[in-house]
């Protein structure tokens, strides 16, 4: 199926891969139908696309990447409009901010999109965890995760690592 978007123009997406939230995003209840894009090779953050809104976007990671002990408490009303058996089938992304100054780069840790990656059903859910915020700055965890992968990288080639 070939939908139109602001980002990466006309991209063919296969049917198994559309992500159905019945609610919406929040603030965008009518939109329906998302995709996942990977934003660029070994970058950690993807865009959650919509299908029928071409301008619709919204920056996103896996928040366990820079955040290990990141943990979120599901309702049993949200475990029934998942459909979730395993715990295991269960995705999380949280929406990320980048704004004029990237400096301020944020990610929405308190409402994170949860996929039953095995149903392609998600929801996004509101967490009442105040050890989360939804403007939580993230910008020293990407430099540390960036800096990581550059040594891995340059050990992998043989190359000699000059970072300070």
């Amino acid at each position: 199926m070939l939908i139109e978007t602001s980002r990466f123009g006309q991209i063919d997406v296969g049917t198994e891969s559309i992500i159905t939230m019945a609610d919406g995003m929040l603030g965008f209840g009518e939109i329906k139908n998302y995709v996942l894009v990977q934003h660029r090779d070994g970058s950690p953050f993807l865009w959650y696309q919509s299908i029928a809104e071409p301008n619709l976007a919204f920056l996103v990671m896996d928040p366990f990447i820079f955040f290990p002990g990141y943990e979120v408490m599901l309702s049993q009303d949200d475990l029934n409009t998942l459909g979730v058996v395993e715990a295991q089938d269960l995705a999380l992304f949280a929406v990320v901010v980048i704004p004029d100054n990237p400096e301020n780069m944020t990610a929405n840790l308190r409402g994170p999109i949860v996929v039953n990656a095995q149903k392609r059903i998600a929801r996004q859910v509101v967490l009442t965890d105040d050890r989360y915020s939804p403007r939580h700055s993230i910008m020293r965890e990407v430099r540390t995760l960036c800096e990581a992968r550059e040594h891995s990288r340059s050990q992998s080639t043989g190359a000699a690592d000059v970072s300070p």
